[in-house]
C-alpha cells in the first residue's frame, strides 16, 4: 500500500493531515506524490503523522510509499522548482534530499539520470565543482535507449537521429546518460 492509498482508505487528505499535524504540506505532498518515502522524514513527524492516522509506526514504516508520476509531470516539478530557487540552491537542496539516490534505487533511473544530469549541467555552467561523493559510479551509466524528455510517444533509435528529426541539440550533460533534453529553462 501506498502512503497515498492509506490517506484514501482513511478518507484523509493531504491538506487536512498537514494541517491536523502541523507538518509542512510540501512534506505530505512529497509523500503522496513518491517523491519521498515514510522512511525519509523525521522522527518526531512519523509520529505526528501514525496518531493522526491511528496506526502503529511499524505499520507505517512498512509503506510502500513510491508509485512514480508519469515522466512528463516529474520533469515539470522538477523545472518548476528549479524556476523558483536559484541554481544553487536547487543543487544542494536535490542532494540534501538524496532524490536522486531514491529513483535510482526504486529502479526508476530516468528519473535519477535525469536529475543527476541537471545537477551536472547547473555545476557545469555556474563553474562549481560536479558533486562526486555518491555519484561516480551512476555517472558511468546510461539509459539502454534514448529518452526523449519531451514525449513518450516519440521513440529514436539514436540521440543522433533525435538532433536531426526535431532540428535540436542535446545538453552534453543529459546526452551522457541517453536523455534527449535541449532547455532546462524554457520549458513549459
Amino acid at each position: 500500500m501506498t502512503f497515498k492509498d492509506l490517506l484514501t482508505k482513511k478518507k484523509i487528505t493531504g491538506y487536512a493531515l498537514a494541517k491536523n499535524t502541523g507538518i509542512p504540506y510540501t512534506t505530505i505532498n512529497d509523500l503522496i506524490n513518491g517523491r519521498t518515502v515514510i522512511q525519509n522524514v523525521s522522527l518526531k513527524n512519523a509520529i505526528l503523522i501514525s496518531d493522526f492516522l491511528n496506526i502503529n509506526l511499524k505499520e507505517l514504516n512498512t509503506l510502500d510509499c513510491y508509485s512514480p508520476i508519469e515522466f512528463r509531470y516529474f520533469r515539470s516539478n522538477v523545472l518548476h522548482d528549479l524556476k523558483r530557487n536559484n541554481q544553487i540552491a536547487f543543487i544542494k537542496n536535490v542532494i540534501k534530499k538524496k532524490e536522486i539516490d531514491f529513483y535510482y534505487k526504486n529502479n526508476a533511473k530516468e528519473y535519477s539520470f535525469y536529475l543527476l544530469a541537471l545537477i551536472d549541467y547547473l555545476s557545469r555552467i555556474n563553474n562549481i565543482p560536479l558533486y562526486e561523493k555518491r555519484y561516480n559510479e551512476m555517472r558511468k551509466e546510461k539509459l539502454d535507449k534514448p529518452f526523449y524528455v519531451g514525449s513518450d510517444l516519440i521513440k529514436f533509435q539514436t540521440i543522433k537521429e533525435a538532433e536531426d528529426k526535431l532540428h535540436i541539440a542535446t545538453i552534453p550533460e543529459f546526452k551522457k546518460f541517453n536523455i534527449i533534453e535541449e532547455d532546462v529553462f524554457n520549458a513549459v
